[in-house]
């Protein structure tokens, strides 16, 4: 059971680095923040802060609206990520609680993390409404900083949490996707999305991910979100799928 609950931890963690979102800002002020989602506040001058609750991988970014395009309301996000603490806590995270330094370490302790850091951005479209259904596209890039040090054999290889980190072995990083929201009624609303992670100079070249939720949500305070993610790709041990549930209770003031 410990098991399980450390490795939906660890998805969690690094999933939230790269929540998806669209190129809406929210309102100046105002205030979201989920189990597993970032914190985020609205800020003057149409942008947007978020900030990744898990302080030993912090990821802080910025969104910003830009000039509609014909009837695409436009925003840019860059992301700035801190993994080096959280991949050498991972090294042991539990083994040393437990008198057993390897036991559910996700990186070998052999391997030296240097201090690093990954730079994204991304450009983030969105047409429609939430009673007609409203689709949203991005697509965006990024790099990392001091990770040749890193070792190759030194990657988590699991599900969300393996193409998110790539970029500091690959030094690379392309995610393109999109997503379809629909309300159902007054409470009920759903969302579709799709993600392609691609990265180049690495053992696992490409990652996909499919989304599909049903949101509950009676006002803008609260809302929850139940599905599952289907997630395809290559890792260095070969191709594998995953089927895992999302679970995300989300609040807002």
């Amino acid at each position: 059971m410990k098991k399980i609950i450390f490795f939906l931890f660890i998805i969690s963690v690094t999933n939230a680095q790269w929540e998806y979102e669209t190129a809406s800002i929210i309102d100046k002020g105002r205030k979201e923040v989920g189990l597993f989602s970032p914190f985020r506040v609205g800020l003057q001058n149409g942008m947007e802060l978020s900030i990744n609750k898990f302080i030993l991988m912090p990821t802080v970014s910025i969104k910003q609206s830009r000039p509609s395009f014909n009837q695409w309301s436009m925003a840019q996000k860059f992301q700035l990520s801190y993994p080096s603490a959280g991949m050498k806590w991972l090294q042991s995270p539990l083994g040393q609680e437990l008198g057993e330094p390897d036991m559910f370490a996700l990186i070998s302790p052999e391997f030296n993390i240097p201090q690093m850091i990954s730079i994204y951005g991304e450009l983030i479209a969105t047409s429609g409404s939430n009673q007609k259904g409203r689709l949203t596209l991005n697509g965006g890039g990024g790099f990392s900083i001091n990770g040749k040090n890193l070792s190759d054999d030194a990657t988590i290889d699991l599900p969300i949490a393996y193409p998110r980190l790539s970029i500091y072995f690959n030094g690379l990083l392309f995610k393109l996707g999109g997503e379809y929201y629909k309300k159902i009624n007054t409470t009920l609303f759903y969302v579709v999305d799709y993600d392609m992670f691609l990265m180049p100079n690495g053992r696992g070249r490409y990652a996909f991910e499919h989304k599909s939720a049903l949101i509950w949500s009676k006002n803008q305070k609260f809302r929850l979100l139940l599905g599952y993610k289907l997630i395809a790709g290559e890792y260095p041990f070969g191709p594998q799928a995953h089927l895992l549930p999302v679970l995300d209770f989300q609040f807002g003031w």
